[in-house]
C-alpha cells in the first residue's frame, strides 16, 4: 500500500512539474512574441481605420448631393465680382455628423478582424521576416471619429483663386488582441468641394527683368496701364 501511495505521489509531482514547465514555456514564448503581435496588430488596425474613414467620406460626399454651393455662400457686387464668402455652418455640422456616424457603422459591421503574422517574423531575424505559414489571431477594434472642415486658397491664375474645402478626420481608438489593449490614432483628409473664384483682370501688365545687383523691381510703384 505504501508503495502505491508513493507511486501516486511521484506521479502527481511529475504532473505538477510538467504543468509548471509548460506554463513557463508558454509565458516566455508569449513574452517574446508580444512585440511582433502588437506591431502587426497596430499596422492592421490603423489601416482598417483609415480605410473606413475614407469609405465614410465617399459614401457621404460621393453621391453628388453635396456641392460647393451647398457649403459656401458667395456674395457678388453689381458687376458680378465676388465680394465675400460665408460658410454654411448648419450644412457643415450636418456633414460632420453623417461622416462620423457612417464611420462608426463601418467599423461596427464586423465584431472581430483577422491578423495574420508569418511565423518567421517571430524569430527576430530579418532573413526570416514574412516567411512561413501565418499565425492567425483575432482582434477587436473600437474607434471614435472627430470630423472637422477646413479651407484654403490657392492661386489659380491672374486674379483667379482656387477655394478648397477639406474634410479632416482625426480617429482615436483602441484594439484588443490576446487580452492586450492598446490605444491608437490615425488621421486622414479629403477634398469636400472646390471652385475657382474669378476677379477682375487688369488691362495691362508689367514685366520687369533685373540682374542680381539691380533693384528696379522694388522701385516701381505704379503697375497700371499707360494711357495715350
Amino acid at each position: 500500500m505504501k508503495r502505491r501511495y508513493r507511486k501516486r505521489g511521484y506521479g502527481r509531482l511529475i504532473l505538477c512539474l510538467v504543468l509548471i514547465v509548460v506554463t513557463v514555456v508558454i509565458s516566455v514564448t508569449y513574452y517574446l512574441m508580444q512585440p511582433v503581435i502588437l506591431r502587426y496588430a497596430t499596422s492592421v488596425a490603423e489601416t482598417i481605420m483609415l480605410n473606413c474613414a475614407n469609405e465614410a467620406i465617399v459614401n457621404v460626399l460621393g453621391n453628388g448631393e453635396v456641392s460647393y454651393k451647398d457649403i459656401v455662400l458667395l456674395s457678388q457686387n453689381s458687376d458680378g465680382y465676388v465680394t465675400s464668402l460665408e460658410i454654411d455652418v448648419l450644412q457643415i455640422n450636418n456633414l460632420k455628423s453623417k461622416i462620423s456616424n457612417e464611420m462608426s457603422r463601418l467599423i461596427a459591421k464586423r465584431e472581430k478582424y483577422d491578423v495574420g503574422i508569418p511565423i518567421g517574423s517571430f524569430l527576430g531575424n530579418s532573413y526570416t521576416n514574412g516567411f512561413g505559414p501565418d499565425v492567425n489571431l483575432k482582434m477587436q477594434i473600437t474607434t471614435t471619429a472627430f470630423v472637422d472642415f477646413s479651407h484654403e486658397f490657392k492661386a489659380a491664375g491672374i486674379n483667379q483663386v482656387l477655394h478648397i474645402v477639406n474634410v479632416n478626420i482625426n480617429i482615436k481608438g483602441s484594439f484588443v488582441i490576446i487580452g492586450y489593449n492598446k490605444g491608437i490614432s490615425a488621421k486622414t483628409s479629403a477634398i469636400a468641394a472646390q471652385t475657382v473664384i474669378v476677379g477682375k483682370t487688369p488691362d495691362a501688365f508689367t514685366n520687369v527683368i533685373e540682374s542680381p545687383t539691380d533693384n528696379t523691381g522694388g522701385l516701381i510703384n505704379d503697375y497700371g496701364a499707360l494711357v495715350e
